[in-house]
């Protein structure tokens, strides 16, 4: 009778000090994410990273590697690889860019849209390292995973970025069509605040409309390598009054797309002088003006040399 007393008591005890231990846990989870907050809210994204990686090793531990909870923090910690790695990309650290993709394509196993930013991402690092081969492979995965989400944030993106990596590889023909299909994409995207069935009152986002500036770009690259200058000067200009319409002359998109549009003019002149050109409009003087200073993650196809 006494040792069944002495085994009740234990239990309870061990149950008491596992329920305190459980407690002391979660705690510290709870600061862990607060510390997280913090750090991003201060700018300091490494360090939150470094934080978040923490938390997940501990969700690991308390909730199980296979939960619902642990993969939701995956996802939000591919979210930081990402963003950070097109950071440092900007500042070409490309080992740690390399070393932060690879974090986020093993935490993007069950985020699908996750997944397909990080191969978009992975394409920029090979493209700006010049293998564009595994640029365009990434950016192929990217693709198929998106044709089967129901919903995709921004598809046009990664139909622009496969434009951009054809026209390197000469894949002229190609690059127009993908070109073209983000065009399409960007049209539906921002028809309610641009073109005659606008219906916001509110103005597009800026990044947005960069995008759609540089698709028209990228469309009157690929047919000026096509050698269809009627089409292509249209496309340059068209780029060129969307940007300015929305962006301002002076953005940097502006500025960098004008300068191109003139150059192609000038270039399909001397090819062609008697091709039927009409005045680009504001801002054709025909004197580059240096970028103020503006990124955006969609790439701009290089125009064919002199």
């Amino acid at each position: 009778m006494q040792s069944s007393c002495v085994t009740k008591q234990y239990i309870r005890c061990s149950a008491e000090q596992q329920e305190e231990h459980n407690n002391a846990e979660l705690l510290a989870l709870q600061r862990i994410d607060e510390t997280c907050k913090q750090l991003q809210q201060q700018g300091n994204y490494l360090e939150a990273l470094e934080c978040m990686e923490r938390g997940l090793v501990l969700r690991q531990h308390f909730f199980g590697a296979d939960s619902e909870e642990v993969w939701r923090a995956c996802k939000t910690v591919g979210e930081m690889c990402n963003l950070l790695a097109m950071t440092y990309l900007q500042q070409e650290d490309f080992a740690m860019v390399l070393e932060l993709l690879k974090k986020a394509e093993i935490l993007t196993e069950r985020d699908k849209a996750g997944r397909a930013v990080t191969f978009n991402n992975l394409a920029c690092y090979y493209r700006r390292q010049g293998k564009l081969h595994a640029a365009l492979q990434y950016l192929q995965k990217a693709l198929k995973i998106e044709a089967r989400l129901e919903t995709v944030e921004n598809p046009a993106d990664t139909y622009l970025n496969t434009c951009a990596v054809l026209s390197q590889l000469g894949r002229h023909q190609s690059a127009l069509e993908h070109a073209q299909q983000a065009l399409i994409l960007l049209q539906e995207e921002l028809s309610n605040v641009i073109g005659p069935t606008a219906q916001s009152s509110d103005g597009p986002k800026s990044d947005r409309v960069a995008v759609l500036a540089i698709a028209y770009h990228n469309v009157g690259v690929e047919y000026e390598f096509l050698k269809k200058f009627d089409q292509s000067l249209q496309s340059y200009r068209k780029g060129v009054e969307v940007s300015e319409r929305f962006l301002g002359p002076e953005h940097a998109i502006s500025v960098t797309l004008r300068n191109s549009c003139v150059a192609a003019r000038r270039a399909i002149t001397a090819r062609d002088p008697n091709i039927r050109l009409q005045k680009l409009g504001a801002g054709s003087s025909g004197k580059p003006k240096m970028p103020s200073g503006a990124k955006t993650t969609a790439m701009i196809s290089p125009r064919p040399e002199a």
